[in-house]
Formats: structure tokens, sequence, C-alpha cells
């Protein structure tokens, strides 16, 4: 499954980690979908907007030992 959420919004730097207090929003996302087996990209630049895309197998991932 595929999920592309896109905005044409201020964008940002995706490797830039801005100062003072911010939210858990983009690293509580990727943990989420790496814990389904997926992987969350980010594109962004900044004065452009942004484009995140969650790729998720259908089938959960297999856990060994259960």
């Amino acid at each position: 499954m595929v999920l592309a959420i896109a905005d044409d919004g201020r964008g940002f730097d995706p490797v830039e980690r801005p100062g003072g207090v911010r939210g858990h929003g983009l690293p509580a996302l990727r943990a989420r979908v790496q814990q389904l087996g997926g992987a969350l990209t980010i594109e962004s630049v900044p004065g452009e907007g942004t484009v995140l895309t969650a790729v998720i197998p259908l089938s959960p991932p297999s856990r060994e030992g259960s």
C-alpha cells in the first residue's frame, strides 16, 4: 500500500533539525510505518512544499519466535 500526502506550503529542509520545542509528529510517523514493515520518505524544499510517502506491505511483517 502506498500513501502520498502533498502540500504546497512553505516546505522545510528535511535534514536540518529545527531548534526549540517541537512535536513528535514526523519521528513518530516514521517509527509507526517501520513497525508495520514499511518505509517513510520525506521530500521537501524550503518555499516549495512537502511530499510524505508511506509504503507499507499488505502482509504484516513476520515475527520470528512467535
